[in-house]
């Protein structure tokens, strides 16, 4: 399935996730409720979790490893 990222560097990119998360590069998306429309489509929206993404460090106290 496909999904629009929210929030972050990936913001507005739509990507292949399945289950909770989505990783953009080196940053982590969760999933939310929201859905939002892109390249015609109604998709799942991830938001971004800043303290899983480069330069902010890995988030290794939050498990993001």
């Amino acid at each position: 399935m496909e999904v629009l990222l929210r929030g972050g560097p990936g913001s507005g990119q739509v990507v292949p996730a399945t289950g909770e998360t989505a990783l953009w590069r080196t940053c982590l998306y969760q999933r939310t409720g929201d859905w939002g429309h892109a390249q015609g489509r109604d998709l799942r929206v991830y938001d971004h979790r800043p303290d899983c993404c480069e330069p902010f460090g890995r988030g290794a106290e939050d498990r993001c490893e």
